[in-house]
């Protein structure tokens, strides 16, 4: 929960400074939660 606020607020203080460098970041976001969770399917599926 408390990544998603501090995303939430490093997008708006990206968007709010640099718009061309919002969707880098929010790429960078969202690929960094998508390899996390690719993480933990593989570790649950482990055991």
């Amino acid at each position: 929960m408390s990544l998603r606020r501090c995303a939430f607020i490093c997008f708006w203080l990206v968007l709010g400074r640099q718009p061309e460098r919002a969707a880098h970041a929010v790429r960078a976001i969202v690929g960094g939660l998508a390899l996390v969770a690719d993480a933990l399917a593989r570790f649950t599926t482990a055991f």
